[in-house]
């Protein structure tokens, strides 16, 4: 029996963009009948669904933020750029930023300095929190947390605070054609003086957060007790 094999003319008509009066072949504007009975595959239907259930979710979120944010904006008021309100929130919001997240991982701190005195004394974090735990209590595992805390609430907003008071000086400094030039010169500059300030701001506090951490019993019971401790055996420069 001899194949029967399509010719180039019927290829041509069916699978070319051009029709034969010379005309672009288009889609057809009429949809399927299966694309018409979408309710006969559920898979697709439930894909749309979640599709559609996602984007309202996301533009409902959306407008929730902006209605929050607004209303934040409107009791706290505007805040115009480098003013003297701006800088305090950007302070505040410095020492929450780092005051807070510090000090939430003390336990983290405490079995980290403590390892590095003696790499012996813990295998691991949860060995340590249980062995603190079951000599000191639970608040055991939170030891240095103040200092930690009032220390680093220093440093996040004189960080914070710091860096944007700066970049504005060392702007104002060399002129608005130079500061747009050295952009990046001058932003570094800015961190980094706000960094040198925050970081003299933190050791007084770091210095008794790491001697809490590294006695067994700690030789203090908070920061000013260990600050007052420090500075009557040292003075000052401990």
């Amino acid at each position: 029996m001899p194949i029967v094999l399509p010719s180039q003319a019927a290829l041509s008509a069916a699978f070319s963009p051009i029709l034969s009066n010379g005309q672009p072949r288009t889609q057809s504007s009429q949809t399927s009948s299966f694309r018409g009975r979408e309710h006969l595959y559920p898979t697709w239907s439930v894909a749309d669904d979640a599709k559609a259930k996602t984007n309202q979710l996301s533009d409902a979120a959306v407008k929730e933020f902006e209605k929050a944010s607004n209303k934040a904006q409107s009791a706290a008021g505007k805040i115009e750029l480098y003013s003297p309100k701006y800088y305090a929130a950007c302070t505040f919001g410095g020492l929450l930023a780092c005051g807070l997240t510090h000090t939430t991982v003390t336990p983290l701190d405490l079995v980290k300095c403590r390892r590095q005195v003696d790499s012996k004394l813990y295998k691991g974090n949860f060995e340590a929190w249980g062995k603190i735990s079951r000599a000191e209590g639970l608040r055991g595992i939170f030891t240095g947390w103040s200092p930690t805390f009032f220390g680093y609430s220093v440093q996040g907003a004189a960080k914070y605070g710091g860096y944007e008071f700066f970049k504005k000086f060392y702007s104002d400094l060399v002129g608005q054609e130079n500061a747009y030039k050295y952009k990046t010169w001058i932003y570094l500059a800015g961190s980094a003086s706000a960094e040198f300030i925050a970081d003299i701001g933190l050791c007084p506090f770091e210095a008794v957060k790491v001697r809490m951490q590294t006695t067994i019993p700690p030789f203090a019971t908070g920061t000013f007790s260990g600050i007052s401790t420090i500075t009557s055996a040292e003075g000052t420069a401990g």
